[in-house]
């Protein structure tokens, strides 16, 4: 165990260090603002500190973490550096030469998105505004290689310390945001739909949609039975994310009452985790996070703990804060929709903090890693360019024993797809942990 010296416990404090040493380092630590008993302790520490002279193994602190507002201005690093870019630089020859507390708690409490600034259509905030991506980092865990990094340098101080790297996860995300192309989608909705078909003169797809609500294991987005199998030949984890909410534009599954829609929930609750994907519309009303929450619990009997937004529409803090009211306990919406890799900086779960409040919340984030609609639609790349992004970021997240999450949905296992589903299924082999 190390004992840490600062003179002043905040939340913000608290929050750094405990993501430092437990999330990440996976190891004990004390925090106290006793000098006296600091100065007496002899075993490992380290002083968090602007007292020079306190100790000889200090970090000088940056302000941050003993703030209580959210401020504009933005942090900036050497934008040519080694291995990953050094926010918060010290003025003072201090054990880094940075404040790595105060870079894990900017990035990680996701700071710069409570500015809101130049949103996108979907008024998220814009992966290409980001700071990470300015400096180039998207594409790796920075924090955990900062964290790692200072870990190392501690124990070539301090030979009795250690510390203990997670063991790497592969976890397998569905998002059902249409579970059926043209079954189980009511008179209505077909009617209207046929007819636009007939007149764009759609002939295959009229016989598709035909064919579909007679027999909705035909329909083309019913492709639960082969993800499940290629989960179940690879061994991997998987868990479905349900889109349940009332129809809108952006919300486009079948009515939460209808029948086949029920059975074909119930049934893949049996077999899998189900998490919530609350719908477009309750990012502008977080009331009905909890509404859509109990319409999946009555269907699948079963308790809800986890989510993802859909189109990753995520609002600080109200979403979050919606999500523990619910009674959701994990998120897996920390990823950009427009570029891969890690939002937070991070590839490891830890809690979310309220940065409004300036409060340690239990909501526990999970940074996701890959999607295929960025790599494929908004990247435009080919295959070849997305399994290499894929595979340079899974290294990454294997080298810092962390948590590789990814987003696919049901509708892209279509036979046009096949070139992608090639891909998916590269992915779940190389992701494959063996015990």
């Amino acid at each position: 165990m190390i004992l840490i010296y600062t003179h002043q416990i905040k939340a913000r404090v608290i929050y750094a260090f405990d993501l430092v040493f437990n999330s990440v380092l996976n190891t004990t630590y004390e925090l106290t603002d006793d000098k006296f008993y600091f100065e007496s302790y002899t075993l490992p520490k380290i002083a968090y500190s602007k007292e020079l002279g306190i100790s000889r193994i200090f970090i000088r602190p940056d302000n941050l973490l003993f703030e209580t507002d959210i401020k504009s201005t933005l942090p900036t690093a050497n934008i040519n550096y080694i291995d990953f870019p050094k926010f918060f630089a010290s003025d003072t020859k201090d054990f880094l030469g940075y404040d790595i507390f105060a870079m894990v708690f900017y990035f990680a409490t996701r700071y710069e998105e409570y500015l809101k600034s130049d949103l996108d259509e979907h008024q998220r905030f814009k992966a290409e505004n980001s700071i990470s991506f300015k400096y180039n980092c998207l594409q790796i865990p920075f924090l955990n290689n900062a964290i790692q990094q200072f870990g190392d340098k501690l124990k070539n101080q301090f030979s009795s310390l250690k510390f203990h790297q997670r063991a790497f996860n592969f976890v397998s995300t569905i998002d059902i945001d249409n579970a059926f192309a043209f079954a189980n989608k009511g008179l209505k909705r077909n009617i209207g739909g046929l007819v636009k078909d007939v007149f764009s003169l759609k002939i295959n797809q009229v016989a598709q949609r035909i064919v579909s609500n007679l027999n909705e294991e035909k329909d083309p987005y019913n492709t639960f039975e082969f993800i499940n199998t290629l989960s179940k030949e690879t061994q991997t984890q998987l868990q479905y994310f349900v889109l349940i909410g009332d129809y809108s534009a952006y919300d486009k599954n079948p009515h939460y009452h209808n029948t086949g829609f029920r059975k074909l929930l119930k049934g893949l609750s049996n077999h899998y985790e189900m998490g919530l994907h609350p719908s477009y519309e309750s990012f502008n009303h977080p009331e009905k996070i909890e509404i859509e929450k109990k319409r999946l619990e009555d269907i699948i009997e079963k308790k809800v703990t986890s989510a993802r937004c859909h189109f990753l529409r995520v609002k600080f803090p109200e979403t979050y804060r919606a999500f523990i009211k619910a009674g959701i306990t994990d998120d897996y919406t920390m990823i950009y929709a427009s570029q891969s890799g890690l939002r937070t900086g991070l590839c490891t779960p830890y809690p979310w903090f309220d940065l409004a409040n300036n409060e340690i919340t239990s909501l526990i984030i999970h940074p996701s890693t890959i999607m295929e609609g960025t790599l494929r639609d908004y990247n435009g790349y080919t295959v070849e360019h997305a399994n290499a992004t894929i595979n340079g970021l899974l290294n990454e997240v294997k080298n810092q024993g962390g948590e590789f999450v990814s987003v696919w949905h049901n509708d892209s296992f279509v036979p046009s797809q096949k070139e992608w589903i090639n891909v998916y299924k590269q992915l779940l082999e190389k992701s494959k942990i063996i015990y």
